[in-house]
């Protein structure tokens, strides 16, 4: 292959690359940062609990018509980064059901490419996990990352992305299961430890879940995070109470004392939904 054809390959699998932005889930990103949670079996896009793809329409197929050399296969690396922004483009909002199926297909092909030459390539693995996740099949989705479990047993990342499909199906028991599981191999990795707090919270073991948020936290702190999770399934005295508690055991508790003002003046979300919903219908 002459040398323009080549610096053709090597931006095309660069393009696909730089397209991706984010890796397949981003390592260091704490779902349980924000102060807000979400509203139980609320469908918020685009936050921890909802993953969706952050990229815009103007993606669009990428073609994969050169190789190194003739009939030669393209690599692993290349065709998932093409995948992957396929994948991405599939889920844009404005994108109509026929050219979504037809880039999750596509994207599909790439990944089952890949595991062709390399049946235990992780970012194939996980590359089809994340597809089947978000076209809503569960089933297919845990069959690629148990898969991905088996050839990466101690993958942080792999870890991560079960706890995530379980929760985006509202599979709390599972994903509790699934946490527990990550913190026993990572005992130290406080992501995992705070979310497995907020699984144990949604199963309704309260205790257990400020047990395990008591190992990264300060008792105001796992209280205010307890008390927000209990607003947002709709437990708002018991929220209240929980914020209540956080001030007092540390008066310097800005994010606890901001919460309780929200709710005192009205201004909060939970208690402007609770609003609308005693209005009668019009």
């Amino acid at each position: 292959m002459d040398g323009r054809v080549r610096r053709l390959a090597f931006l095309a699998a660069a393009a696909a690359l730089g397209s991706v932005g984010c890796k397949l889930f981003q390592r260091e990103q704490d779902p349980m940062a924000n102060a807000a949670l979400p509203v139980a079996g609320q469908q918020t896009k685009g936050n921890w609990f909802n993953s969706t793809p952050k990229y815009g329409p103007q993606q669009e197929q990428i073609p994969m018509r050169m190789a190194t050399k003739k009939g030669q296969a393209f690599k692993p690396e290349t065709l998932n980064a093409v995948g992957e922004a396929e994948l991405e483009a599939a889920f844009d909002d404005t994108r109509s059901g026929a050219d979504r199926d037809q880039l999750i297909d596509v994207a599909r092909q790439r990944y089952e490419s890949t595991l062709k030459q390399d049946p235990k390539n992780r970012d194939a693995l996980l590359g089809l996990g994340k597809l089947y996740t978000w076209a809503g099949d569960h089933g297919r989705a845990m069959q690629w990352y148990t898969e991905a479990t088996r050839q990466h047993p101690k993958d942080r990342d792999i870890a991560l992305a079960v706890v995530k499909c379980h929760i985006r199906f509202q599979d709390w028991e599972s994903a509790c299961k699934a946490c527990e599981a990550a913190v026993a191999a990572d005992p130290d990795n406080r992501h995992f430890t705070k979310t497995l707090g907020y699984c144990q919270a949604r199963v309704n073991r309260w205790d257990d879940a400020f047990g395990t948020l008591m190992k990264i936290m300060s008792e105001s702190e796992a209280r205010t995070f307890l008390g927000q999770t209990l607003i947002a399934l709709g437990r708002v005295p018991e929220g209240q109470q929980q914020l209540q508690t956080a001030v007092t055991a540390d008066p310097n508790n800005e994010n606890a004392k901001t919460v309780l003002a929200a709710m005192r003046d009205g201004t909060h979300p939970a208690i402007q939904q609770a609003g609308a919903e005693t209005q009668p219908p019009r």
